[in-house]
């Protein structure tokens, strides 16, 4: 889908970071992101960064899949400056809510990458949508998002607040949107 060139850029931009990461061209420590690293560290670039880098080659794969497939909807529905909005304002506002909340549960140090953050802020922009034109009975085509989502979200070791904070996040963006 050549008219979906945000979503590609994303992929691309991701594989590339995949790869320098991969070659030892970039420190994949460096990238992460933590409570620590960035308010006691003031490293705020780390909010960017981490939504960019992956380590397993596994992650990257089912995080672009992820991204191409909801991407590619949410970008032929708000246009290309829509979809860059909502996945980069859910990337950065439901990151930083994210590192508050784990900060509040006392969870200062584990560490966080991969772009499922701002995939899920587009999955919560593709709901918005699904629920806006079918209402309840649309319901059918939110249960398997629903579901894979809260599976992946409760695995050991996955920022699964990151995935529900990032979701909120692009639900609001994308309804701010749809309202101006």
């Amino acid at each position: 889908m050549l008219y979906s060139i945000v979503t590609l850029l994303l992929i691309l931009s991701n594989v590339i970071v995949f790869f320098m990461i991969r070659t030892d061209k970039t420190d994949v420590d460096e990238l992460t992101m933590s409570y620590h690293s960035v308010f006691n560290r003031r490293e705020y670039i780390r909010i960017l960064t981490s939504g960019f880098a992956h380590y397993e080659p596994l992650h990257l794969l089912m995080n672009m899949l992820s991204l191409y497939n909801v991407g590619t909807f949410v970008e032929d529905y708000f246009g290309h400056f829509g979809m860059l909005l909502i996945y980069m304002g859910s990337m950065i506002l439901g990151k930083l809510a994210s590192l508050y909340l784990r900060h509040y549960n006392r969870d200062d140090y584990s560490s966080s990458l991969g772009a499922s953050g701002a995939i899920s802020g587009l999955l919560g922009a593709y709901f918005l949508v699904i629920l806006r034109y079918y209402g309840f009975a649309g319901f059918q085509y939110l249960l398997r998002p629903i579901i894979s989502l809260v599976m992946i979200s409760s695995i050991p070791g996955v920022d699964g607040t990151s995935h529900f904070c990032c979701m909120a996040v692009g639900i609001v963006i994308s309804y701010l949107l749809l309202m101006f």
